[in-house]
């Protein structure tokens, strides 16, 4: 078997408008695919994958969340440069975005985390300082 690498990760989110709104005005990704057959959901472009966003306004979302992202790791990290990542943080705080923790060096780099408006929890990772 030889697989290529990750083509997408897919998250639920209780109301997809206001997701896009997040993920494109906030993190700057863009919409590449929008669905409406089945669940409503759309793809958008990370650079290197796609994630995909499942509106399910049903789905109690908070408990399984807290049981998997505060008791456990689940969570999603976003790749930048060391330049960036300074300058990501600084804008995160600008458009009002809480970041939990961070920023953090773990292992061979820096992170920090914080949570999308549905709680999915969030990490963006750069390398580590070199001197």
């Amino acid at each position: 078997m030889h697989l290529q690498g990750i083509h997408h990760i897919a998250l639920n989110v209780s109301d997809l408008d206001r997701a896009e709104r997040f993920y494109t005005d906030v993190l700057g990704f863009n919409v590449s695919h929008r669905f409406s057959k089945g669940l409503r959901h759309i793809m958008l472009d990370t650079g290197n994958s796609h994630l995909a966003l499942f509106e399910t306004p049903d789905l109690e979302m908070k408990p399984a969340l807290e049981q998997l992202s505060d008791k456990g790791y689940m969570h999603f990290a976003f790749a930048t440069s060391r330049d960036e990542f300074i300058k990501i943080v600084d804008e995160l705080k600008n458009k009002d975005v809480t970041i939990d923790s961070g920023p953090v060096v773990r292992g061979e780099g820096e992170s920090i985390y914080f949570t999308d408006p549905d709680r999915n929890h969030l990490e963006i990772r750069c390398d580590a300082k070199t001197e």
